[in-house]
């Protein structure tokens, strides 16, 4: 694994990641190097505790929805973070403009991790995710409470929180690409959702075919 920074030596002197500096990009490719140069300055000891100060977050939480958010927390950071150091991208690909809302994000970064360099890198692996990879910052199966995950669906991204949580000023998902979760997913189970929508296309398809 090359990209491991293992002393953090050059880290400290580099003074932490400039946000402002990427807001000058425009195009994924760049961005992708750019992210990828900042996350080479951590250690494995960075994403391991990162995931021990969540886990002390969930000492009150049930112990079996604890467990599953800790594994969840695992896949966001130790599994984003190696897929935005090993990303490549095809040259069309790269070459793809940014969403006008990845200016806001810099800034937005910018304040929310000042001075906090465990914060910059869940904000790096969360523009990796978002602004790379076009995926939520909190991955497919992230359960929230009620039971509700976050969800791909025929090439959409749902979030059972995405609505309510878009207000709130630590938050993310202001910039996530999922949308608020449909009601039926709130309600329905997926077995039952699914034996919906096949009605639902079965009767699409006989309303709108003319042969």
């Amino acid at each position: 694994m090359g990209f491991w920074n293992r002393s953090g030596a050059e880290r400290s002197a580099a003074g932490g990641t400039d946000w402002y500096a990427l807001e000058r990009f425009s195009r994924k490719g760049e961005l992708l190097a750019e992210l990828k140069s900042c996350g080479s300055l951590f250690t494995p000891e960075d994403l391991e505790e990162m995931l021990a100060r969540y886990s002390k977050k969930l000492v009150h939480v049930r112990k079996e929805y604890a467990a599953t958010l800790l594994a969840s927390a695992r896949v966001q950071v130790v599994d984003g973070y190696h897929r935005m150091m090993i990303a490549e991208l095809a040259a069309v690909h790269a070459d793809v403009r940014l969403p006008v809302s990845w200016k806001e994000f810099v800034r937005f970064a910018a304040v929310q991790t000042h001075g906090k360099r465990l914060a910059e890198l869940k904000y790096l692996i969360a523009a990796y995710a978002m602004y790379i990879a076009e995926e939520p910052a909190h991955p497919v199966g992230t359960p929230f409470p009620g039971g509700y995950t976050v969800e791909l669906h025929e090439g959409v991204y749902y979030c059972p929180v995405r609505a309510a949580q878009g207000e709130v000023d630590e938050a993310l998902c202001r910039f996530c690409p999922a949308v608020q979760s449909r009601e039926r997913d709130l309600v329905l189970t997926r077995g039952q959702r699914e034996f919906v929508e096949r009605g639902e296309k079965l009767e699409n398809y006989f309303y709108n075919y003319h042969g």
